[in-house]
């Protein structure tokens, strides 16, 4: 992800210097719809010869990998909890009832949900030959080598691993490992969508039969937020911007709140001039509520106006100035636009071959057999 587009997002709970398990590694090589990917198809391998917690279709569920899962969704859950209320500590967040259930038994039940769908879809990509390239675990082993056995053991891998598993609680392998069946199922995602033809994925048509699909989360727009559909154009300052540098930024930031005044094409001037290269061959735009990681000046700025309007003013931000202009405003509860749903990045043919695979990975997982051990899920938590 490029530095302004990172730059215009700002999260004041930076779960950096948190202990996190980093093992959700993408390689860049599959773009399609990885944030969905990430939340239906995380799998993680653990040769571990400890007790089973459950087996789905005859495939182990261990109690390694299932601690793991969880771990993971309890991150997912208290960030989300966070944005509800961003001062809830972890301990009172926990302490919580959810739709009356404890909150970690609702974690557990998430987590055994989501292995059920990751199993489900290993067991259909062994099926199908599904492997990754001698060139896929050349970069694996390049990452593994970069980020991990260089800065924890100076390049030796036993030292490295002993450092490793102190942190975390699992050696390296047991990472490359989970790496490798995780991209394995992900390739499996992407061949499975791609045999979708187009015809069958009209967002026309989907919107007409399942408008809520429209309104699920998406990245910046959570629990169907009020939100806008906005473009901006930013003049990017930079951390180290001297004032001259920041008063030329908001000198030409101006200049083009001119240039719109005088009817020159938003989008167009987006493309010439915008420093946010996440957005800037797009058209600028983003759906976003207000819970989203945006700077609170630009979000404050982008609901304060009408569908067709822009900013006057240049909005500042730690990225740098803005000139924004809302395109159109949902309500809590309502789905985006038929004209956004079939224009904007996160949505269109490839979002509808996402949600009709989730429809089969349902399927698939609704005829699976899976057997508990109750006893060993009971003591998990």
């Amino acid at each position: 992800m490029d530095k302004a587009y990172r730059d215009m997002k700002k999260d004041s709970h930076n779960t950096d210097d948190k202990k996190t398990l980093p093992i959700f590694v993408k390689y860049g090589l599959i773009a399609l719809a990885v944030i969905v990917f990430i939340a239906i198809g995380l799998a993680i391998y653990f040769s571990s010869a400890g007790n089973v917690v459950a087996r789905v279709d005859g495939e182990k569920i261990t109690v390694d990998e299932f601690k793991y899962n969880l771990e993971y969704q309890k991150q997912l859950m208290y960030t989300e909890a966070l944005r509800v209320d961003p001062n809830i500590s972890e301990e009172t967040f926990w302490m919580t009832k959810i739709g009356g259930e404890d909150a970690l038994e609702v974690a557990k039940k998430k987590t055994m949900d989501s292995l059920k769908d990751s199993k489900a879809q290993y067991s259909r990509a062994k099926e199908a030959g599904i492997s990754m390239s001698k060139e896929e675990r050349d970069n694996l082993d390049s990452y593994i080598q970069t980020t991990f056995i260089d800065p924890l053991g100076g390049g030796n891998k036993i030292k490295a691993n002993k450092a490793f598993e102190e942190e975390y609680g699992f050696p390296i392998n047991i990472m490359k490992n989970a790496q490798i069946q995780s991209y394995i199922i992900y390739k499996y995602q992407y061949d499975q969508i791609g045999k979708i033809p187009d015809a069958d994925a009209s967002v026309e048509s989907y919107y007409s039969t399942n408008p809520e699909w429209f309104k699920e989360d998406v990245q910046f727009r959570k629990n169907a937020e009020e939100a806008v559909w906005a473009r901006h154009i930013l003049v990017a300052t930079g951390e180290e911007a001297t004032q001259e540098e920041k008063d030329a930024a908001k000198k030409k930031a101006q200049d083009l709140i001119e240039k719109l005044n005088a009817g020159e094409d938003f989008v167009k001037l987006v493309g010439e001039n915008s420093e946010d290269t996440g957005s800037n061959t797009r058209g600028g735009d983003y759906v976003f509520g207000m819970s989203s990681t945006f700077y609170e000046s630009f979000k404050e700025a982008a609901f304060a106006l009408e569908p067709g309007q822009f900013t006057q003013t240049p909005i500042q931000t730690g990225a740098g100035y803005h000139i924004i202009r809302v395109d159109e405003r949902y309500a809590q509860g309502e789905p985006v636009s038929l004209k956004c749903a079939m224009e904007n990045y996160e949505y269109g043919t490839s979002f509808v071959k996402v949600k009709l695979y989730e429809r089969m990975l349902a399927d698939w997982a609704r005829g699976a057999e899976i057997k508990i051990n109750n006893d060993v899920y009971d003591s998990i938590g």
